[in-house]
């Protein structure tokens, strides 16, 4: 394992630790290969989801619409969503069934339960333009030793981002990977959602959602869920997390924005827009999905 410091042309820098190819957030407990090790052999529980994304994809948001369905209770989750990733596993273990396993890895590196069909996956992407932003804007937000009070300025940020990989590598190999893994485990039971897709209609990707993992469909439930988890509505009532606002410099939680699609529009110049439309352009040209940028 190696630490690596990606600095901006001002020097801001972003800490990650370089193991198996891959650029881990430095908040990855100890050593990588030994907690990645423990992640693979973590212990199966029955009716255990996997919420698997690229950061700043939607992964909170996508939390607590599952811990709704898999409850049976349109009732928001409290404290901290525990992500495999940054825990030690014995938090994991400590966990009451049923367990949603959120976290960014690779195939390569989740539990082995769930390539044994053991575990229903969810998948969310959503673009790699406002994503871009939403990572930005998290990492100035963060009062985290292991970040060093980031404060990159957004044009330094966006030509890291759009031009090398930075943490989990880049929003295009990660999205590949999954594409892959769900190609080649065709019986694997995958679902992959976009983000743009739940803002437009979440009603019935709420209603997909509790298909997949066999949640309870009564209408009026997943009405009353689609309801309180509109991202509107959703981020004024985790506002209130004292848990999850503790990392953040301001005292609001910082993995609740704006949520909108779009927001990239306000950031990108002309010229940066350009850039990265021919980076797309040509990385999206193996990827099977079809992307919006705006509603």
């Amino acid at each position: 394992m190696e630490i690596h410091k990606d600095e901006d042309r001002e020097g801001e820098a972003i800490l990650s630790k370089y193991y198996d190819g891959i650029k881990f957030p430095a908040n990855v407990p100890g050593n990588v290969k030994d907690h990645l090790e423990s992640v693979r052999n973590l212990k199966d529980m029955e009716g255990d989801l996997l919420l698997d994304s690229f950061p700043k994809s939607g992964t909170h948001w996508t939390f607590d619409i599952l811990y709704m369905l898999q409850n049976g209770k349109a009732e928001y989750s409290t404290g901290m969503i525990l992500a495999l990733d940054f825990e030690p596993i014995e938090k994991i273990d400590a966990l009451n069934s049923p367990r949603i396993l959120t976290t960014h890895l690779y195939p390569q590196h989740i539990p082995k339960f769930v390539k044994d069909g053991k575990c229903k996956v969810i998948y969310i992407y959503r673009n790699p333009k406002d994503t871009a932003v939403s990572m930005h804007s998290f990492l100035r937000r963060l009062n985290m030793e292991v970040f060093k009070n980031y404060n990159g300025k957004w044009e330094n940020f966006f030509e890291l981002y759009a031009t090398q990989q930075l943490h989990y590598n880049t929003w295009f190999e990660h999205v590949q990977s999954w594409l892959d893994f769900k190609k080649k485990n065709p019986d694997l039971p995958i679902l992959m959602m976009s983000y743009e897709d739940m803002k437009k209609d979440l009603r019935s990707c709420v209603q997909m959602m509790a298909q997949h993992i066999g949640a309870k469909q009564d209408p009026e439930f997943l009405d009353e869920v689609t309801s309180k988890c509109q991202f509107n509505v959703m981020s004024k009532a985790k506002n209130s997390n004292n848990e999850e606002s503790q990392i953040s410099r301001d005292g609001t939680n910082p993995f609740y924005r704006k949520g909108d699609v779009g927001d990239w529009k306000n950031r990108l110049t002309v010229a940066q827009n350009e850039m990265y439309d021919a980076v797309i352009k040509e990385k999206m040209a193996e990827i099977d999905l079809e992307m919006k940028y705006t509603l």
